[in-house]
């Protein structure tokens, strides 16, 4: 037989495998639903179209007279389809599949574009064809795609002897298929690389891949191994924690498990074909909320010694034609759960109370740093802060403030006559009175010992001193009882202004005390602001 007569006969077979490839095509269409069919889809034309390529190339079928191989690179783009087509298709049959994404196909897509874009330039940079022609060797892009498909190929293959090892012996048979069909092509693809060279002698690949296609189909059509894989029913529902009742469209019971049984303290024997209401306690709840639904969750309280809680789980099956085809019921106790939720409940109440207790008591040791213990009234140190901040804002809305400083008048003879108790119930009675009479936005401050110190946000000087005259008419108004004796005191006040007197607190402080003084100087009872007396 002449080399000539080989290669037409050859030719031949290629469009015999085209053909088979275009079937294969078309069934696999069929089930194009079915996971992993459009992977085996993709595999099958880039195989039908690397051998249609091959075979026009055999034939000398007409191409451009300036690309002698234009078959030959043509038929790249059908040979890059096929190994990453595998690896999706095998990661599906083997449940490997989370990582199929756009993205992730779109990074597969990638290698197969360049390598086509270097056959198809070959002839400006070489690094496909080589030193071909001198040597028998092609160039490192070639050997390079080569290695990455066989890379995808072997990826293809560990998932599957993996996934062989993992399955029982019943279904061992279908996956030792698919792998006789990949080592297969495998060996071809090896055999046409290594020993007849792509390009000037006769490639067996595509009858390889080819017989793989037809392969993988016949597993996927024949044996259906993307279907899920039967398994022991008591395995699934004999074995389940979870309660299982299936009822068929009149609501009769025909299945339940023995968890279901005994939730539910009832027998399959007695059970199965009786009506849902007789045996259910929870059905007229159930029938209630489902209606007009596909799915229902309730949660139900058992009538029994325990007073277990259930989770209920009712889903309305249809078969293929999407009729009603019963309806499945899945019962969880949840009675663990619930008291878990309750305690954490109960506890989570006793914890926001301890948390506004501490609150509670936090803002009080706030207050209580702030506080003077005695008259009820800021202290100094609260003083000192708000008083910066109120200069602040004065400064910055351009309006006034005053500051009063206050003293009581004679209050060491009240001490030494009367006793520190009745000289605490005159600071108490001016504190008390400070409380009564200062505005929102006023404070009232004990400054230290029987002086006290009122800041006036808003008050220009003059309105401050009649305002603080005011206090001073009142208080010496007051009276207490100590000893018998109806006594009563006064006090003196000196009042300083910004922007007049200063614009920090050091510079208003000290006027408003150098005021407190002129008031004492001049007789007591009386308040000064700016050297006018107010009585």
């Amino acid at each position: 037989m002449t080399a000539e007569t080989i290669r037409i006969a050859y030719g031949v077979l290629l469009l015999l495998t085209v053909i088979i490839a275009t079937w294969i095509v078309a069934v696999t269409w069929r089930w194009r639903r079915v996971p992993g069919s459009t992977a085996l889809m993709i595999q099958m034309i880039g195989e039908g179209w690397w051998t249609l390529c091959y075979a026009l190339q055999l034939f000398s079928f007409f191409h451009p007279s300036s690309e002698p191989f234009f078959w030959s690179k043509m038929m790249f783009w059908g040979v890059v389809m096929i190994p990453a087509g595998f690896l999706v298709w095998t990661s599906h049959y083997t449940g490997k599949n989370r990582w199929i994404t756009p993205w992730t196909i779109a990074l597969l897509c990638i290698e197969p574009v360049v390598f086509n874009l270097i056959v198809w330039t070959d002839s400006h940079h070489g690094l496909f064809s080589g030193a071909f022609l001198q040597t028998g060797r092609l160039g490192i892009a070639f050997y390079l795609h080569t290695l990455y498909s066989y890379l995808l190929l072997l990826a293809g293959a560990v998932l599957l002897v993996l996934h062989w090892l993992r399955l029982p012996p019943s279904y061992k048979k279908q996956a030792l298929l698919v792998l006789a069909g990949l080592v297969g092509s495998s060996l071809f693809n090896v055999m046409s690389v290594l020993v007849t060279g792509p390009l000037l002698r006769l490639d067996i690949s595509p009858q390889g891949f080819m017989i793989a296609g037809v392969v993988f189909t016949y597993a996927q059509l024949r044996h259906r191994l993307f279907d899920i894989m039967p398994v022991a029913r008591h395995a699934v529902v004999e074995g389940m924690r979870d309660g299982v009742v299936v009822l068929d469209n009149d609501n009769r019971i025909v299945d339940m498990n023995p968890a279901a049984q005994e939730m539910l303290h009832v027998r399959m024997d007695a059970s199965l074909g009786k009506m849902a209401g007789a045996v259910l306690p929870f059905w007229a709840n159930v029938e209630r909320e489902a209606a007009g639904r596909e799915e229902t969750v309730i949660d139900y309280r058992l009538d029994d010694s325990a007073h277990r809680q259930i989770d209920l789980h009712l889903t309305q099956m249809r078969d293929k034609r999407n009729q009603p085809g019963g309806k499945l019921i899945l019962l969880r106790d949840v009675t663990h759960l619930k008291n878990i939720e309750r305690a954490l409940r109960e506890t989570n109440t006793a914890l926001l109370l301890k948390i506004e207790e501490i609150e509670a008591l936090q803002a009080k040791l706030k207050e209580q740093a702030i506080r003077d213990p005695l008259t009820g009234l800021y202290n100094r140190r609260f003083l000192e802060e708000t008083l910066s901040r109120e200069l602040a804002q004065a400064v910055r809305s351009q309006r006034p403030l005053s500051l009063a400083m206050i003293d009581l008048d004679h209050f060491k003879n009240i001490n030494d006559t009367y006793g520190h108790e009745a000289g605490d119930r005159f600071l108490k009675a001016l504190g008390d009175l400070l409380l009564e009479l200062t505005r929102f936005g006023d404070v009232a401050c004990r400054f230290g010992g029987e002086e006290f110190v009122v800041v006036l946000p808003g008050a220009p000087l003059e309105i401050a001193a009649i305002r603080v005259n005011s206090m001073r008419q009142a208080f010496a108004s007051r009276k207490i009882e100590i000893a018998g004796a109806s006594l009563g005191v006064t006090f003196s006040a000196g009042v300083a202004g910004f922007p007049l007197h200063g614009s920090d607190d050091a510079e208003l402080l000290a006027e408003a005390d150098r005021a407190l003084y002129a008031a004492k100087a001049a007789g007591r009872d009386r308040v000064i602001a700016a050297d006018k007396v107010y009585r």
